[in-house]
């Protein structure tokens, strides 16, 4: 296989198992799109939550731990089956469930209906909503915070401080543990499936060649 040869075939190989795991991971790719988009523009809907506002009380701390409580902690695999999803607010209640995002998003509209101020801010592994007083704890600090809001609408990147093994360890455990198991054997068999498929299609491509150079 000559150089230009090798360099088709790499390219192919790369583009197919890239395209292999893609829909993989994202059957509809629609959701990791309007995911990455929701990192910057959150789907904030006080109205989803009105019907909660009678039975939420008044004090931020009190709304924090209110919500915990009715969003009970699940996986995105679990919840919408893909490893990473930034739902609505909406999405979230029809749920009654889901993870650190879909917490950030109920949080924040109950927030922005009662008129409390807060900021965004989310980590390498971990989105949380900041407010005045809000207690600080192992995850939710400001200086492991990748990006964070700030009252006026702007927002501040800075270098997080967060432990690379904790950021390894929670990626993992959402990313891979909770994968169902026919996602796992799918994407272990991206790499032979593509090198194969590149084969074919290289052997295909020299075989039409050649078919045509002896037609002269």
């Amino acid at each position: 296989m000559g150089r230009a040869h090798k360099a088709k075939f790499i390219l192919r190989f790369l583009v197919i198992f890239l395209l292999w795991n893609l829909f993989v991971l994202y059957p509809n790719p629609y959701r990791l799109g309007v995911s990455i988009y929701r990192i910057f523009n959150p789907e904030i809907n006080p109205s989803a939550i009105a019907h909660l506002l009678e039975d939420t009380p008044h004090d931020p701390k009190e709304i924090e731990t209110y919500v915990l409580n009715i969003i009970p902690y699940q996986y995105d695999w679990q919840t919408y089956g893909v490893p990473f999803y930034f739902p609505k607010a909406e999405e979230v209640i029809a749920k009654g469930t889901g993870d650190c995002k879909s917490r950030f998003v109920v949080l924040a509209s109950i927030f922005e209906a009662k008129g409390i101020p807060y900021r965004q801010s989310f980590s390498l592994s971990h989105f949380w909503v900041d407010y005045e007083g809000k207690t600080e704890n192992k995850i939710e600090q400001k200086s492991n915070a990748l990006l964070v809001r700030n009252e006026d609408g702007t927002n501040k990147l800075q270098l997080p401080q967060e432990e690379l093994k904790e950021v390894y360890e929670a990626l993992k455990e959402g990313f891979w543990d909770y994968m169902p198991l026919h996602r796992r054997v799918l994407l272990m068999a991206g790499l032979p499936m593509s090198i194969m498929i590149a084969l074919f299609i290289n052997h295909l491509k020299v075989k039409k060649k050649r078919k045509y150079y002896f037609k002269f």
